[in-house]
This record gives C-alpha cells, structure tokens and sequence, in this order.
C-alpha cells in the first residue's frame, strides 16, 4: 500500500517539519564540493543561532538543496533538522535546482566599503569575526581597500592635466592630443631660399 502523498502548496512544497539526519538521502551525484573547514565553520554557527535554512529534498528524500547543511547538522550532533519537501518536480528541473542553488550566490559581489564597516561595528561589539566566513587575507582586504570618497571634488573645463607619449617620453599639459608643431621646411629648401637672396 502506497502512501498517500501529503498535503502541498500551489509549488508542490510540503514545509515545517522537522527530520531524523538519517530519513534526509544525500544525492550521490552532488557536484558541489563541501571543504572540512566549510562545514565546522557551519556547525559552529548552528551551535550559536540554530539552524535558520531548511534542507529541501524531492519525494524520495533526496537532498534538493543543503548538502551542506546536512553535513553540518551531523557534525553540530543535532539528531534532526528542518526539512522543505518538493514534489512533482521533473529530473531536469531538480538537477538545475541542485547547480543553481550553488551558482547564483557567486553572481553577487561585496560593496568593500559597506563590509569594512560592518565588520569595524562587529570587532568592536567583540564578535569573533572568524565566524563570518572570511579567510585572514579578505579581511585584511576589507579593512585595507578604501572605499570611495564621500564627496567628489568640482571640477571646470580648466582642470590641469598632464600627459606623457609611452614611446618617446615626451610630455606636454592641457589635450590628451599634443599640439602640432610648425611644419619644418627641408634643407634642401632652406639652401635655394639663401641664393635668391
């Protein structure tokens, strides 16, 4: 006897339950690699704020999203985790699901000057920054790299400028063009206008 599927939204989502790690199936070809460092780091944050992201598993129990997580749990010792149900989803759509849910945090990048600021505000309220994810070198980064000015100076039409040709040096001020100079006569020229005179 077959058990009934449970009740889901508009999407095919069942949500809010809580699972033993063992009833959550790791999917055997996740591409998405989870370094030791990584997963402590994640356990040490479910130790301190518990766990605040779902893993998402198809109708087989097999991870959509959370690898990581799943991971994590098991090394935090925390028995069961929250759990997000999707059914009804194609194969194709689940291994797009798998490699985006991965691949689009990537697309984002940080505002240096908004992280460095954040980051002054934690190590002052004494928070061990270490659990933010950053290695030494990006926080030395964060809090070397200067923002940009507050305010951008005024400038007209006469502001200075100086140039410099790559191949001979020279240098001049004023148009990125140099100015021409007086066409030189050859001196060959120069010769036939000494005997007229």
């Amino acid at each position: 006897m077959t058990k009934p599927k449970p009740k889901t939204d508009q999407w095919g989502i069942v949500r809010g339950e809580r699972w033993p790690l063992e009833k959550i199936r790791p999917y055997p070809r996740n591409s998405k690699t989870h370094p030791p460092a990584q997963v402590t780091l994640l356990a040490q944050i479910f130790k301190k704020y518990g766990p605040d992201q779902d893993i998402v598993v198809d109708e087989d129990r097999v991870i959509l999203k959370g690898h990581g997580r799943l991971l994590a749990a098991y090394e935090a010792k925390m028995g069961e985790y929250p759990v997000t149900q999707r059914f009804g989803m194609s194969d194709a759509d689940k291994r797009a699901m798998r490699i985006a849910d991965n691949q689009l945090p990537l697309l984002g990048a940080w505002d240096n000057a908004l992280v460095q600021a954040e980051i002054s505000e934690l190590k002052l309220a004494g928070y061990d920054v270490q659990l933010l994810g950053f290695g030494e070198a990006q926080l030395v980064h964060f809090e070397t790299t200067p923002g940009p000015p507050s305010q951008f100076p005024t400038f007209d039409e006469n502001i200075p400028t100086a140039h410099q040709c790559p191949q001979c040096g020279y240098k001049w001020s004023g148009s990125s063009v140099p100015a021409a100079e007086p066409e030189k006569k050859p001196a060959k020229a120069k010769a036939e206008s000494k005997k007229k005179k």
